[in-house]
C-alpha cells in the first residue's frame, strides 16, 4: 500500500529470513585495547591514551623489527583514543561497533540520540546497503504474467450430466511479459527503457516506453514519459513534499492518434497526501478526462494493522473500498478487502510471506457476481515478479472457493517441507561454517598479533621490572585460558601464557584494567579457546610476599589486594 509518491509502507514479509544485527564485531574491543571500563568519562580515556603511547612508543626500541612492531600498537591505541574521544563516534560505536562506524549517512546521528534510535538509524542504512547491492545483481527489472482459464473443471464438477466424461479444457487465456532496465545518467537523473510483449485471445500486442526521472535539490522530481505501441501517449509527473507531513503530485497525459501527427484525449491527475498523525495518513485525488473521478482515502498503519480506506465517484467507475491487513512478526501477513462497486461487492482475501531470503509468494482470492471466483498467485524474487491468475468460475461457486482456499494452503505447506525449509536450513549451515572458519582464520591473525606485541613489551617489561625492585609488583606467572581442564598436552593448546602484557601494565605497584569485556580483546592476549569458557590465574610478589588470584573472562583486574595473600 502507498499513501502517495513521496513514502512506501512496507507490506511485504515480517522479515523471516531478515539477517539479526551482528553484535559481535571480530575488531578488537576498543575499551579493551585503552583497558578501560565502557562508562569511562573523558579524562579517564585521555589518562589511558598518554599512558599507552609513552608504554608502546617506538622510539623505545632500537631493533628496526620491534620498532614496527611497537609501530603497529601504538597506531592501535591511537585509532581507539580517536573513537572514544569523539561523542558521536562513540555513540555509534557503543550501540553496532564498528561496522557502523563504516557505514555511510551517519552525519546526522549525535550523542544525544538514544541507543534504539542509534540501532534503528544503522538497520535502515544497512537495509538500503542491501538493496543497492542487491538491486545490481538483479537487474533489468522484469515480470511476466500468465492469466489461465480453469472454468471447465469446475462447470463439469458441478454438471448434472454423470453419463458425460470429466475431460475439461485449461486455456491460456493471456500472456505478458514486460522487461525495464534502469539507467543511471547522474546522481539526479535516471532514464529507464521498457518493454511490454502481450497476447490475449490469440491477439498479440507489444509497447516501448522511455522515462527521464530528475531528481531536484527542493525535495522534488519530475518524469517524461513516452510510449509507443497500441495507445501512443506522452506523459508528464511532478512531485513534491510540500512540508514535512504534506506532499503532492500532477501528471499530465496526451494520447497520440495518427502515429503522433495530432495530439487528443488530454488527460490531468492532481493528488495530495496529508500525514494527520504518526500513523494515518489521508489523501485525496482529482482526475480528468475520459475517466474523470474524484477520489479520497485514508491509511492506518501501527506496523502490526494497517487499514486503508476510499472512496471514488466518478463517471465510468464509482466505488467504496477497504482494506486490512495483520502482520504476525516472523511468520505471514494476512489481507481482506471488500469492494462495493455499482454491480455488486467484491471480496478479496489472501496471505503472503517470505519464503526464501530473496523470495517473497503470496495467494489471494477474489469473489464477485461479475468476475466469478478467481485465484491469484504471485512470487517475487528480488526484481522478477511472476504472477498466476487463475480464473476457477465464472459464477460464484461453494467448491471453486473451498479449492481456490485449500489448493494453495496445502501446496505451500508441501513446498515449505520439501524445499523451503530444507534449502533454509542447507543456507544456515553453510553460513555457520563460514562464519567459523573465518573465526579460525581471525584467531591465527589474532594469535600472530598478541605474539608480536609480547616480543616488543618484553624489553619494556625489564625496565619496569627494575623500577619495581625486589619489594614492588611483580607478576611471576599469568595464564589465560581453560583453566578449570586436567593439564595434557590436548589441553595445554587451550592456555596461554600472558606474563609479559600484564607485567607491563604495572605502574607504581599496582595493576589495574577496568575493561569489562573478554580479555582476549587485551593487548598481547587472544582468544585460545573460541566459544569456551575462559578464566586468568595470576601469580605475583609483592613486599617479597607470595599473592594468587583467579579472575573470571570479563572481570576487571586490581592489584594487588590482601586476600590475595597465600597463607
Amino acid at each position: 500500500m502507498a499513501s502517495g509518491d513521496g513514502e512506501q509502507y512496507d507490506d511485504n514479509s515480517s522479515g523471516f529470513f531478515s539477517d539479526d544485527l551482528d553484535q559481535h564485531d571480530t575488531e578488537r574491543d576498543l575499551y579493551a585495547i585503552l583497558h578501560i571500563n565502557k562508562d569511562a568519562d573523558a579524562t579517564t580515556i585521555q589518562q589511558a591514551y598518554r599512558r599507552l603511547t609513552l608504554l608502546y612508543h617506538p622510539d623505545k626500541h632500537i631493533d628496526p623489527r620491534n620498532k614496527q612492531l611497537a609501530m603497529d600498537l601504538f597506531i592501535q591505541v591511537k585509532k581507539a583514543y580517536d573513537i572514544l574521544n569523539d561523542p558521536q563516534k562513540r555513540a555509534i560505536y557503543d550501540v553496532v561497533g564498528m561496522k557502523g562506524l563504516k557505514a555511510e549517512g551517519w552525519e546526522i546521528v549525535s550523542r544525544t540520540k538514544t541507543a534504539r534510535e542509534i540501532l534503528d538509524e544503522y538497520e535502515r542504512l544497512a537495509r538500503e546497503r542491501e538493496e543497492r547491492r542487491f538491486n545490481q545483481i538483479t537487474n533489468p527489472n522484469g515480470s511476466v504474467q500468465m492469466s489461465i482459464n480453469l472454468t471447465d473443471i469446475f462447470d463439469q464438477m458441478n454438471s448434472s450430466d454423470e453419463n458425460s466424461d470429466f475431460s475439461p479444457v485449461i486455456e491460456m487465456t493471456e500472456f505478458t511479459v514486460a522487461q525495464s532496465i534502469d539507467i543511471p545518467l547522474t546522481s539526479q537523473d535516471t532514464a529507464t527503457v521498457t518493454a511490454v510483449a502481450t497476447t490475449h485471445n490469440g491477439r498479440g500486442s507489444g509497447s516501448f516506453t522511455t522515462s527521464f526521472r530528475r531528481v531536484l535539490a527542493d525535495l522534488s522530481w519530475f518524469r517524461i514519459d513516452l510510449s509507443f505501441g497500441q495507445h501512443n501517449l506522452a506523459a508528464f509527473r511532478y512531485f513534491r513534499r510540500l512540508t514535512q507531513k504534506l506532499q503532492a503530485s500532477i501528471a499530465a497525459t496526451f494520447g497520440l492518434v495518427d502515429g503522433g501527427s495530432a495530439i487528443a484525449t488530454p488527460g490531468f491527475i492532481f493528488s495530495i497526501t496529508y500525514q494527520l498523525s504518526h500513523h494515518l495518513t489521508s489523501s485525496l485525488e482529482w482526475k480528468t478526462g475520459v475517466d474523470s473521478c474524484m477520489k479520497s482515502g485514508l491509511h492506518y498503519d501501527n506496523q502490526t494493522v494497517a487499514v486503508s480506506t476510499a472512496i471514488q465517484l466518478g463517471f465510468v467507475n464509482t466505488y467504496g473500498v477497504i482494506d486490512g491487513l495483520y502482520r504476525f512478526p516472523n511468520i505471514c501477513n494476512i489481507r481482506c478487502s471488500l469492494k462495493l462497486f455499482i454491480f455488486g461487492p467484491w471480496l478479496e482475501y489472501g496471505i503472503d510471506r517470505q519464503l526464501t531470503k530473496y523470495t517473497h509468494g503470496s495467494a489471494s482470492v477474489a469473489i464477485s457476481s461479475r468476475m466469478g471466483v478467481l485465484l491469484k498467485l504471485k512470487f517475487t524474487r528480488g526484481s522478477q515478479t511472476f504472477t498466476f491468475p487463475l480464473q476457477l468460475s465464472q459464477d460464484i461457486l461453494p467448491s471453486a472457493i473451498f479449492y481456490a482456499t485449500i489448493a494453495p494452503t496445502l501446496g505451500y505447506f508441501i513446498l515449505d517441507r520439501l524445499i523451503i525449509r530444507p534449502f533454509a536450513r542447507s543456507e544456515q549451515e553453510h553460513e555457520q561454517k563460514k562464519r567459523e572458519d573465518e573465526a579460525r582464520e581471525k584467531q591465527t591473525e589474532r594469535r600472530r598479533e598478541a605474539m608480536n606485541a609480547q616480543e616488543v613489551l618484553r624489553s619494556v617489561v625489564e625496565q619496569i621490572k627494575d623500577k619495581e625492585g625486589p619489594q614492588g609488583l611483580i607478576i611471576l606467572e599469568a595464564r589465560y585460558g581453560q583453566l578449570n581442564l586436567t593439564t595434557t598436552h590436548e589441553n595445554s593448546i587451550k592456555i596461554i601464557d600472558v606474563t609479559v602484557p600484564l607485567q607491563a601494565l604495572v605502574k607504581d605497584s599496582t595493576l589495574r584494567v577496568g575493561t569489562t569485556v573478554s580479555k582476549s580483546n587485551l593487548t598481547g592476549f587472544y582468544d585460545p579457546c573460541i566459544g569456551e569458557e575462559k578464566s586468568l590465574s595470576i601469580k605475583y610478589s609483592l613486599r617479597s610476599q607470595i599473592h594468587t588470584v583467579l579472575y573470571k573472562d570479563t572481570d576487571p583486574v586490581i592489584l594487588p589486594n590482601r586476600d590475595h595473600l597465600v597463607s
